[in-house]
């Protein structure tokens, strides 16, 4: 039976346990923001052991298992205890765009796992929310209208895109790559025929505008300084979230 006090204890139990990581975020030792909600929402019986997914799958994730958005009033959102709030807009909530906890109480205190307190923290939403730069927000609350038993949730894998740069997929978004990655004029991934224009160290931000799936490759897009657009190989095409090389980039 869904349990609101258990979802929220799953996090309590870790508070000040557990470091934050994007790289290691499955845990039992660190986590981030999304799979924490996860990890909470099987404990308190909302999804079935062994869902996991990240802050974009988790809009579709609550809808499809009980959980409704709840509607401003005069432009304030009337949280209560056990609701789930996302940051960001959705469809562009991926990597640092985004982030997601869960409402402690009626006062708008929020307990969430997070990259400033590195580990799961509780906090005033406001404060916290008006420092990061009162980014988008959707809140749900549990109704338990699902139609039928909680589904298992698994993030979509990527669908590969024809071989075109034309067929670019529209996603901002900002990737650390964890190793030295080639910046290329096209998505060509053969060296004699384009060769590397200049190159990423880990830890340098790549802010892009898009990407594409193409040549057994995920690439991100952006327009240079030049104007000319650019591309970056990131991980390989094989649907899965965890392969890339870096974080920023559907997971």
């Amino acid at each position: 039976m869904a349990n609101i006090n258990a979802m929220i204890k799953w996090m309590s139990d870790r508070q000040g346990k557990v470091r934050y990581s994007m790289a290691a975020r499955l845990g039992p030792n660190s986590y981030d923001c999304s799979s924490a909600v996860y990890n909470a929402l099987i404990a308190g019986g909302f999804l079935k052991a062994g869902s996991t997914g990240n802050t974009e799958t988790l809009f579709n994730d609550l809808e499809c298992n009980g959980w409704q958005q709840v509607q401003s009033v005069n432009g304030n959102y009337p949280a209560k205890k056990g609701n789930i709030f996302i940051w960001g807009t959705r469809g562009h909530t991926l990597g640092a765009a985004g982030h997601t906890g869960i409402f402690i109480d009626d006062n708008d205190n929020i307990i969430h796992c997070n990259f400033g307190f590195d580990g799961i923290s509780v906090n005033d939403h406001d404060y916290i929310w008006g420092y990061n730069g009162q980014p988008a927000i959707t809140i749900y609350r549990y109704t338990g209208n699902t139609g039928g038993n909680p589904k298992p949730s698994t993030p979509k894998p990527i669908e590969p895109t024809p071989q075109d740069p034309n067929k670019r997929i529209d996603m901002s978004g900002v990737f650390y790559p964890d190793r030295q990655l080639a910046v290329s004029v096209d998505t060509n991934p053969d060296d004699a025929v384009s060769p590397a224009l200049d190159y990423y160290n880990a830890g340098m931000a790549i802010s892009y505008d898009s990407y594409i799936m193409t040549n057994g490759f995920a690439w991100i897009s952006y327009v240079a300084s030049s104007g000319n657009r650019r591309y970056v190989a990131v991980g390989p095409d094989d649907g899965r979230i965890d392969t890339t090389w870096g974080r920023g980039f559907f997971n």
